[in-house]
């Protein structure tokens, strides 16, 4: 599972650049490269560029941009070719667990629903209308329905859209259309970063590690200096002194697990004991988190919302989308009798106290 409040800011420029390059690639050359194999081999040849604030993170990705913009274009231009190469590649996929994010949980739902662009905090409305609308509509209507997606999608994405809509008229109103512009501008590029990972099928087997190492060691701090230090902030310290080590397959992840095994361990715990001290020495300030952030705190919201739509108390981000799925598919077939939050509510109000 990733660290959601880490992030290696060198990973979007790296993916957009690979994207750049195979876009210009000749119409002859039938099978394109792998861009996830790419990034790979181009993210193993970085420097890693973790941070957990959002000036982190800023200055992480310029940094990028200005020192490393020639290194980043001349790895990728060697990955494409390096990568078609290998002609021993694995195709066995990574398992799931490693590529469980929060992200690719939303991904998910937005199949399920039918809605390109939903955010963490439209989940809930969109769920109890998709739910309302195979109520009311019945089963018949919905014959044709796949677990993929909702035969009747478009009634929510309308609704959706419409609250969108109406959301922006009011805004528009009480702030000058030039700011309001550049707000929902910046936010729809922060929340294209936030989703950037989900069809991403590449990891860094170092993250998990490195992240379990931290949390022992800040584990054994006492309570008052515990308080003063995140897992996010130590991984970051940790893995941008360790050499990156990302995966694409079953086989690559089991062969950089081994030789961070014989090769990193005592390296890691240094690393990592270092990374505990440095932030304890350092002074203590709020900085605000890493963009994507806000996105995790609107998914809290939601799985909250959710869990009372749903009437499912363990329901969390990891388990969201399933969860969802199957809540629409027993309503469709008759299977679960669903009572929308507001008619609860009323119910509870007629029952004799």
């Amino acid at each position: 599972m990733a660290i959601q409040g880490c992030r290696n800011a060198i990973e979007e420029l790296v993916v957009e650049e690979i994207k750049a390059q195979i876009s210009r690639l000749s119409s002859a050359v039938k099978a394109k490269p792998s861009l996830d194999e790419v990034a790979a081999y181009a993210l193993n040849r970085l420097p890693p560029m973790y941070a957990t604030t959002r000036r982190g993170y800023i200055q992480q990705q310029k940094r990028a941009h200005t020192d490393m913009k020639q290194e980043i274009a001349q790895t990728i231009s060697k990955g494409l070719i390096g990568v078609k190469k290998d002609s021993l590649k694995d195709n066995t996929p990574l398992p799931d667990s490693e590529l469980e994010r929060e992200e690719r949980s939303l991904l998910k739902l937005q199949e399920i629903l039918g809605i390109s662009d939903l955010r963490w905090r439209d989940v809930p409305d969109a769920v109890e209308k998709a739910l309302l609308e195979i109520k009311l509509k019945g089963a018949v209507a919905y014959s044709t329905y796949k677990s993929k997606a909702l035969r009747d999608a478009s009634t929510v994405s309308d609704y959706l859209k419409r609250h969108s809509e109406e959301l922006t008229w009011k805004a528009k109103t009480s702030r000058p259309l030039v700011g309001d512009n550049i707000i929902q501008m910046t936010e729809m590029k922060e929340f294209a970063s936030y989703m950037a990972p989900a069809s991403w099928n590449f990891v860094n087997t170092l993250e998990n590690l490195v992240a379990s190492v931290a949390q022992r060691q800040i584990s054994k701090l006492a309570d008052n200096l515990s308080q003063r230090v995140t897992l996010e902030e130590v991984s970051a310290y940790a893995l941008n002194r360790l050499p990156p080590m990302y995966a694409t397959s079953e086989s690559g992840l089991k062969y950089w697990r081994e030789r961070a095994r014989t090769e990193l361990s005592s390296d890691i715990l240094v690393t990592v004991r270092q990374g505990v001290i440095t932030i304890l020495k350092s002074p203590s300030r709020f900085l605000p988190p890493i963009p994507a952030d806000r996105f995790s705190h609107e998914q809290e919201l939601a799985i909250i919302e959710l869990q009372d739509i749903l009437q499912v108390t363990d329901l969390n981000w990891q388990n969201v989308a399933m969860v969802v799925q199957d809540a629409l598919e027993q309503v469709l077939r008759g299977e679960l009798v669903w009572v929308p939050r507001d008619r609860r509510k009323q119910l509870d109000l007629e029952l004799p106290s």
